[in-house]
C-alpha cells in the first residue's frame, strides 16, 4: 500500500521487523532472563478479579501511589464494592480525587459495577478464573471502558491466565528491542508479543514486569539511559543510535591523493 507521499508502506513497521520468528522468540526469552535476574520473578496478586478490575481502572494514567490511595479510600469510605456501586457519584468522585480524571472514572466504575451485578446476579468476577483466557477476555471486553490492557491485567494477575498486558513501558521497550515494528499500536502489540512468549502465566508475567521495570529505568521515554542497560547487544535502538560507526578503511590510492 502506498502512503500519501507516494512511498510504499513497509509491513514490517506494523508487524514483526523480520520473518525469523524463532530469532524473535529467542530474543524475547533472553531479554526476560536477563531482566528477571536483575528484578526478580513477578508475584501474582492475592486480590480477587473484581478488586483487580477496580484497581486497574483507577490506575489509568495515574501513579502507583495515587492509585493505591484511591483504592484504599473507596473501601474506607464505602466498605465494599457494593457500597461504591450504590453511593452518590459525587461522593465516589470525591473519594478518588487523588487519581487522574476522577470525574470520568467515578461514573464509569459505578456503571461497570452495576452491569456486572445485573448480568451475574451478584457483584463478583470470580467466575472468570474458571474460563479460558479467550472466554474471559470476551466477557470483560463487553464492559465500557475495559480495553485489552485492563482485561489482560485482571486475567493474568489474579486468575493466572496466559495473556500479556501491554502498558506504555512494555510497548516502548519492545519496539526499541526490535521485537515488534516501530509503528505497531499498543493494542496490536498484545497479540504480536504474546505470540513470542511461552504459553505459561509465570513467563508472561515475568516479561511484562521486567519490561515495565526496565521502561521506568533505564529505558525511559525520550532519551533512554543506554549506558546503564544490560540489553545493549540485543537492542536495535542501541545499535542504530549509539554504536559508533566502523572505522573507514583507507585505500592505497586515497593515500596517494591525500599526499
Amino acid at each position: 500500500m502506498a502512503t500519501r507521499a507516494g512511498r510504499q508502506r513497509d509491513p514490517r513497521d506494523y508487524g514483526y521487523p523480520h520473518d525469523d520468528r524463532a530469532a524473535l522468540v529467542e530474543r524475547a526469552r533472553i531479554v526476560t532472563e536477563r531482566l528477571v535476574a536483575r528484578h526478580g520473578h513477578a508475584r501474582f496478586s492475592d486480590k480477587d478479579p473484581l478488586s483487580m478490575l477496580v484497581d486497574i481502572l483507577l490506575s489509568h494514567r495515574t501513579r502507583n501511589e495515587q492509585t493505591y490511595a484511591g483504592y484504599k479510600a473507596l473501601l474506607a469510605r464505602f466498605g465494599d464494592w457494593a457500597g461504591v456501586r450504590d453511593a452518590p457519584t459525587e461522593e465516589v468522585e470525591a473519594a478518588i480525587a487523588m487519581v487522574n480524571w476522577p470525574e470520568l472514572k467515578a461514573p464509569r466504575l459505578q456503571a461497570i459495577l452495576r452491569q456486572i451485578t445485573a448480568e451475574r446476579g451478584e457483584l463478583s468476577l470470580d467466575f472468570l478464573c474458571d474460563l479460558s483466557a479467550e472466554e474471559g477476555s470476551a466477557w470483560l471486553g463487553r464492559l465500557a471502558g475495559v480495553g485489552p490492557k485492563t482485561i489482560a491485567c485482571v486475567l493474568l494477575f489474579t486468575c493466572r491466565k496466559p495473556i500479556l498486558p501491554v502498558d506504555t513501558h512494555v510497548h516502548r521497550v519492545s519496539i526499541r528491542l526490535g521485537l515488534i515494528g516501530a509503528k505497531v499500536t499498543a493494542e496490536a502489540a498484545h497479540t504480536l508479543l504474546g505470540a513470542l512468549l511461552p504459553d505459561d502465566p509465570q513467563a508472561i508475567y515475568d516479561y511484562h514486569r521486567a519490561l515495565l521495570k526496565h521502561g521506568q529505568n533505564p529505558c525511559v521515554y525520550g532519551v533512554p539511559r543506554c549506558a546503564q542497560c544490560p540489553l545493549q547487544d540485543l537492542c536495535d535502538y542501541y545499535v542504530t543510535r549509539h554504536r559508533p560507526p566502523a572505522p573507514r578503511v583507507i585505500a592505497a590510492d586515497d593515500d596517494a591523493r591525500s599526499g
